[in-house]
C-alpha cells in the first residue's frame, strides 16, 4: 500500500511529489554529511593534481594511470553507493587518498598529497562545488522568468489594482505584475553570474597558506579544473576561505527575497477576500482537522526558508572576521553554512514556476475590483491637467473633494462636473467620462516603457526573453566547458 499525507489528492507526478518533499523540509529526510555532497569534487581535484604532479616527475605515466584507475573505480562505487565515507578517516580527502593506496599501493597513493594541504583542497572543492551552486540557481531563475513571461503574455491586458501601502491605489494589468518579478529576477541572475567570473579561480597549489617547494604548475590545474586562471597569492587562497560562499549566499538571499515577495503576493491573490487567483490543488496542502482547507504551504515555506538564508548568509559574513591570516579552523564552519543555504533555497524557482503556469486567473474579479476605489483619480487629474491646461496639483484638489462628495465608491460624473464650474473650469463630457472611468482606457493611455499598457507589456517581454536567452547561452557555455574539463581529467590528458 502506497502511503499519502492524509489531505492527499488523486493528483501525481514528479512536479507533486517535489512539492510535498519541499513543504515537508528536513521533518522526516536526514541531511546527507557535508563531505558526501564534496566527493565528486575531490574526485577531480585528486584527477588534476595527479596529473600535475606527473608533470614534475612525481609520477610516471604508468603511475598516473594507476592513480586516475582507482579514482575511476572509487567514483563509480560512489554512485551506486557500494562505497562510503568512513568517519574515522576524518574527511573526504583522506578517505580518497586512503582509498587510492589501498588500490595503488603506499608507493604510488603516499605520492598524492605532495605539493599540496588540505586547506588548499578543500578551498579548491568549495569553488568547484560553489560554481555548480550558481549555475544550478541560475536554472532555476530561468525556469520561473520563462513561466512568468509566458502567463505575461497571456494576460498582458487583464486589468486589476495595483497596491500600494497594501491599499489600493492605481490600475495595472496582470501581464504587469508579472513582469515586475520577471525583470527583477533578471539581476538575480546577473548577479549569479557576475559572481560566477568573480570566484572562478583557482587556489590549488596554494598548500597550507604559502605555497610550496614542489614546481607545480598551477596554470595546468587551473585548467584541468575549468577554472579561469589561478588565485596567484597563496595567502589570500587559503584566507579568502569563505569569501565566495558568503557571496553566493548572499545573492542566493537576495533572489528568495524576490519569491517570498511573490509567494506573499500569491497567498493575498488567492484568498477569498480577494479572489483574484486560484492556486493549483497539486500546490496545496490540506488541513488535518478541518477538511475543507487548502493552504499554501509552498509560500509560506518559501518565506521561511528566506529567513534562514537570511541567518547562514549573516554568519558566513562574520565567521572568519578578526582572525590571523592564515587558515583557521574556523572556516571549516563556512562550509556546512553554505551548504545550508543553498540546499535550502533550491527548488523554490523551479516550484514556483510549476504554481505560476498552473494559477487559474479569474480576470472577472480583477477587473471588477478596479471598478472601485476611485483607481482611475491620478488618470482623470492627469487628462484634466492636460485638456484644461491646469496645474496637476489644483486638478488633484478637485479630485479629492470629487471623492469626498461620492457615495459608491467611484465618481460621479454630475458632481465631479459641479466642481469643475465651480473653479471655472469646462465640464466633461459624457463620453470623455465614460472613457477615464473604463480601467482598460485608463491602462492603455499609458504608454511609455515599461507602462501597463499591453502594447507596452508585450514589447517588454520580447526584451526580457532576449536578455533570458542570453543568460542560458552563457550557462550553457560554462556547463560544457566544465564537463570537457572533468572528461579530460579522467583520462589523464594534460
Amino acid at each position: 500500500m502506497v502511503k499519502k499525507p492524509i489531505w492527499h489528492s488523486d493528483a501525481k507526478g514528479s512536479a507533486r511529489e517535489a512539492f510535498v518533499a519541499f513543504a515537508a523540509g528536513r521533518d522526516v529526510v536526514p541531511l546527507v554529511e557535508a563531505d558526501s555532497l564534496l566527493v565528486p569534487y575531490d574526485l577531480w581535484t585528486n584527477q588534476a593534481h595527479a596529473i600535475a604532479l606527473r608533470g614534475i616527475g612525481v609520477y610516471s605515466t604508468g603511475q598516473l594511470k594507476k592513480v586516475l584507475q582507482a579514482l575511476n573505480r572509487l567514483e563509480r562505487e560512489w554512485k551506486t553507493g557500494s562505497w562510503t565515507l568512513d568517519p574515522q578517516l576524518e574527511d573526504v580527502h583522506i578517505n580518497i587518498e586512503s582509498y587510492v593506496s589501498e588500490r595503488c599501493g603506499g608507493e604510488i597513493g603516499g605520492r598524492l598529497h605532495s605539493g599540496r594541504s588540505r586547506n588548499d583542497q578543500a578551498a579548491t572543492d568549495m569553488k568547484l562545488f560553489a560554481r555548480e551552486v550558481i549555475l544550478r540557481f541560475v536554472e532555476e531563475i530561468e525556469a520561473l522568468g520563462a513561466s512568468l513571461l509566458s502567463s505575461a503574455r497571456e494576460y498582458a491586458a487583464a486589468v486589476m489594482p495595483g497596491y500600494t501601502h497594501h491599499r489600493k491605489a492605481t490600475l495595472t494589468t496582470w501581464g504587469h505584475w508579472l513582469l515586475s518579478y520577471a525583470q527583477g529576477l533578471l539581476r538575480d541572475a546577473g548577479r549569479l553570474k557576475d559572481l560566477y567570473a568573480l570566484v572562478n579561480t583557482c587556489p590549488l597549489g596554494a598548500a597550507a597558506s604559502y605555497g610550496t617547494t614542489w614546481p607545480l604548475d598551477r596554470k595546468l590545474t587551473a585548467e584541468l579544473l575549468a577554472f579561469d586562471g589561478v588565485q596567484v597569492n597563496t595567502l589570500d587562497a587559503v584566507s579568502s576561505r569563505g569569501e565566495a560562499e558568503a557571496e553566493i549566499a548572499h545573492a542566493i538571499l537576495m533572489l528568495l527575497k524576490r519569491l517570498s515577495n511573490l509567494s506573499q503576493d500569491l497567498i493575498l491573490f488567492s484568498t477569498e477576500e480577494f479572489g483574484y487567483l486560484s492556486l493549483p490543488a497539486d500546490f496545496t496542502t490540506g488541513s488535518s482537522i478541518m477538511p475543507q482547507k487548502r493552504n499554501p504551504d509552498f509560500a509560506e515555506a518559501i518565506k521561511g526558508k528566506f529567513h534562514s538564508i537570511h541567518g547562514y548568509a549573516q554568519a558566513l559574513l562574520s565567521i572568519d572576521a578578526c582572525n590571523l591570516s592564515g587558515y583557521n579552523k574556523d572556516a571549516q564552519w563556512t562550509k556546512y553554512l553554505f551548504m545550508d543555504a543553498a540546499r535550502e533555497g533550491a527548488g523554490a524557482a523551479v516550484l514556483l514556476a510549476d504554481v505560476v503556469r498552473g494559477l487559474v486567473v479569474h480576470t472577472d474579479r480583477m477587473e471588477a475590483a478596479s471598478r472601485s476605489g476611485f483607481l482611475n483619480a491620478v488618470d482623470l487629474a492627469d487628462h484634466l491637467a492636460r485638456s484644461r491646461g491646469l496645474p496637476f496639483r489644483e486638478t488633484y484638489h478637485i479630485l479629492s473633494d470629487a471623492v469626498g462628495m461620492a457615495k459608491e465608491g467611484c465618481f460621479d460624473f454630475e458632481d465631479l462636473n459641479q466642481l469643475l464650474r465651480d473653479k471655472n473650469v469646462e465640464p466633461l463630457k459624457q463620453d470623455e467620462f465614460d472613457r477615464l472611468n473604463d480601467p482598460s482606457s485608463c491602462v492603455e493611455s499609458r504608454e511609455h516603457i515599461g507602462a501597463p499598457n499591453p502594447k507596452e507589456v508585450c514589447n517588454h517581454i520580447h526584451a526580457l526573453k532576449r536578455e533570458y536567452n542570453s543568460i542560458e547561452r552563457w550557462r550553457i557555455k560554462v556547463w560544457d566547458r566544465i564537463h570537457e574539463a572533468r572528461h579530460r581529467c579522467a583520462k589523464g590528458n594534460e
